[in-house]
């Protein structure tokens, strides 16, 4: 196996890193860019769910599902998590660390398999980070 996998993403990006803290290596692997995750509400499929219809009564019906914003957030945490197991079965990497904001991080750690090993998390948007900076912070950790 590799040493440990950095997963940094916002809803509109991931870079995957392969860290060696031992050499304090990181080496960008992979970058996804995530298009939708850069949308305004107004920009998805009018009539979702989550709309808001005003009927002649003047009253407004609000849709109890997520909203088309979070359906896309989720189904990128999806993507991002399925590639990750994936990748772990094909013993690419021993350890994951993810940077992420909380939501984020939130919707991506439930979905990544349970045999998957975890290591400590950063729950904060890093994705636009140098990796000079992004190594300095991983370092750090315990």
């Amino acid at each position: 196996m590799a040493s440990s996998w950095v997963l940094v993403a916002d809803n509109s990006q991931a870079k995957l890193y392969r860290f060696d803290r031992r050499k304090r290596e990181l080496d960008l692997i992979d970058q996804i860019d995530h298009e939708e995750g850069r949308w305004k509400r107004q920009e998805f499929v009018a009539g979702g769910p989550g709309f808001s219809v005003a009927s002649a009564s003047g009253t407004h019906m609000m849709g109890t599902d997520n909203s088309p914003k979070t359906n896309e957030s989720l189904r990128f945490a999806q993507l991002l998590a399925k590639s990750i197991s994936h990748a772990h079965d094909l013993h690419q990497f021993e350890t994951l660390r993810v940077c992420a904001p909380p939501k984020l991080l939130g919707e991506i750690l439930p979905l990544v398999d349970k045999h998957v090993p975890l290591g400590d998390h950063i729950n904060k948007d890093l994705v636009h980070e140098k990796p000079e900076q992004l190594l300095a912070r991983l370092t750090e950790l315990p």
